[in-house]
């Protein structure tokens, strides 16, 4: 096989992945779809976002009228506070997922390729902030600076990058010694094609399962975070935010808490069914 020819053969794994298209991949598909939509058309129906009040309309419960998901104690519609609080969630997760991953991928790509003292010291940083409790260090940050979403998503992606990190650094290191890298590098290619051209290529499959998986946890913790007011900023109606106010009405008016609850619950199971399928076209793409 001639250099060029050689150097312009992709990685075995990344050629071959595909994505079957089993049930759970399908429901998850339409599952997440639906919330999106939820999220980008509910805010548009009513530019207020469901912060109006209407003190006509204070405790309706589910399916009164238009309030399908009822009001809360103002007034105030409950489903579209939860289209508005998804599309925060989603961005939200989404910017941390992607800052996680470049910095997570980076790192595991960097310590896997080239060993020895490098990979030293990087594993121990990623070892130090893994072993740093994520909620009592998102509680100290949090608390200490301004409310904002820039901060969340930062201290957000704190939880995710070293597990990237990991996961990358022991594919990189079996994928370096396969016979296509070995064939590229023992013809001059240099270490940043091998990187880039070959090594990232065949991270797709494993790391778009992790990103998926994330996008899920980092919901729950931006909810969880926002329902102890640590944080999006005062007045946002985040999914972690609407069931803080609705915690006080329980007992009178359980749709409060219950339907951003159900709405984030339903996502979440959404995002999982895609992550199973995604998981399975990743497995199938190592196994050919």
């Amino acid at each position: 096989m001639s250099a060029d020819a050689t150097l312009s053969a992709a990685p075995v794994a990344a050629r071959r992945f595909r994505i079957p298209w089993t049930p759970a991949l399908a429901v998850g598909l339409v599952i997440v779809a639906a919330s999106v939509l939820v999220a980008i058309l509910g805010p548009l129906l009513a530019a207020d976002g469901g912060s109006r009040i209407d003190f006509a309309s204070v405790l309706k419960p589910p399916l009164t009228g238009w309030h399908l998901a009822g009001t809360d104690q103002l007034g105030r519609d409950i489903m579209l506070r939860i289209a508005t609080g998804l599309r925060i969630s989603f961005a939200i997760s989404l910017s941390a997922v992607a800052l996680a991953l470049v910095v997570g991928v980076s790192v595991g790509l960097v310590s896997g390729y080239f060993g020895g003292w490098t990979d030293t010291v990087l594993m121990r940083m990623t070892d130090i902030q893994m072993a740093l409790p994520f909620v009592v260090l998102a509680v100290a940050i949090l608390s200490v600076t301004q409310p904002g979403f820039a901060s969340l998503t930062v201290v957000l992606s704190l939880a995710a990058w070293p597990t990237y990190a990991r996961v990358v650094r022991g594919l990189v290191q079996v994928e370096r010694n396969a016979d296509h890298i070995l064939a590229v590098r023992a013809i001059g290619a240099s270490h940043t094609r091998v990187i880039v051209h070959y090594l990232l290529r065949s991270l797709i499959g494993p790391t778009l399962v992790l990103s998926i998986l994330d996008l899920a946890a980092i919901i729950i913790f931006e909810a969880t975070l926002s329902f102890i007011a640590i944080g999006v900023p005062p007045g946002t109606p985040s999914l972690g935010s609407i069931m803080a106010e609705g915690k006080n009405y329980i007992a009178t008016a359980w749709w409060i808490t219950a339907m951003p609850g159900l709405a984030m619950l339903v996502t979440i199971a959404g995002l999982n069914l895609i992550a199973i399928g995604l998981r399975s076209a990743s497995r199938e793409a190592r196994l050919r």
